[in-house]
């Protein structure tokens, strides 16, 4: 009789059994990873020096129970930005502090400004919050001339927690950066942020508010409008000047036609004049 016949069944159980618990293994040892993975992250991820950019922000939600209540944006000292305007975000109000500067630098609406935006501050408006991680934007330009710029975010959530997005690459809260690239030969740089600047109030807080811009229904500008008022006007006057210089011609007569014989109270074609009396003479004028 040959050799008993072996079963592997059992084998092959632990070896599933083995699979399972190393997968669970590297699941857990790898789960602080993951959870140190979330950061702030911006679009777009490189711009041009000296154009302006659209920069959007989307700051992750890390704490179970707690939401975030109010974000601060702040931008490097050494690298001023001329003009910066947070855009209209819903459930977020947004405050703009400013700095004075011993130089100035160019803007996007004027050659050189002194004042530049120092930080931007966003807090949750009242009413039921939008889920997920708050999305924020702003508009700014000219961009300096520098290969890379880093900025500095704090959240704050409603337990009190204070979170600073300021590490660097590689840390527990890397800082949202933006890289910068010269532009190219004989490219014209543009100063075209998307939108116009948001009207700004101050709030007697040492900041003022950015009440957002009004919208673009793609209609004319107020240029083209100004001109063809201006066009339609002018037009319209030569016209009107035209017919009354021809209105006044016809009633003055001609001083080279006959004068009217007086009226026979026949008039031509045979029909009947209409009676056509005197009025009578004043009393007292004879």
């Amino acid at each position: 009789m040959g050799a008993p016949m072996t079963t592997t069944r059992g084998g092959s159980r632990r070896h599933r059994t083995g699979l399972v618990l190393a997968v669970a293994v590297a699941g857990v040892l790898a789960w602080p990873a993951a959870a140190l993975a979330a950061e702030v992250t911006t679009t777009p991820t490189q711009a041009t020096q000296g154009d302006a950019v659209t920069l959007h922000l989307v700051v992750p939600e890390e704490r179970p129970g707690a939401r975030t209540e109010k974000i601060e944006f702040r931008l490097p000292e050494a690298t001023p930005i001329g003009e910066v305007y947070p855009l209209s975000v819903d459930g977020w109000a947004p405050l703009i502090n400013f700095r004075n500067l011993d130089q100035p630098v160019a803007g996007i609406h004027a050659p050189g400004v002194t004042q530049v935006t120092a930080a931007v501050t966003w807090t949750r408006a009242a009413g039921k919050p939008v889920p997920g991680p708050a999305r924020l934007s702003l508009a700014m330009g000219p961009l300096p001339q520098v290969d890379r710029m880093s900025f500095e975010l704090v959240q704050t959530y409603s337990d009190g927690t204070v979170v600073r997005w300021a590490d660097p690459a590689g840390g527990a809260h890397p800082a949202p950066t933006l890289a910068l690239v010269p532009p190219a030969p004989g490219a014209a740089v543009g100063h075209d942020h998307g939108g116009a600047a948001p009207v700004v109030a101050d709030t007697g807080q040492g900041g003022v508010a950015a009440l957002p811009p009004a919208a673009d229904d793609g209609g004319p500008s107020a240029d083209v409008l100004l001109g063809g008022g201006l066009l339609i006007g002018l037009g319209g006057g030569a016209l009107i000047g035209w017919m009354v210089s021809r209105a006044r011609h016809r009633a003055e007569p001609d001083d080279d036609e006959p004068q009217d014989e007086p009226s026979t109270g026949q008039p031509a074609g045979g029909q009947p004049a209409v009676d056509v009396r005197p009025m009578a003479e004043p009393v007292g004028s004879r």
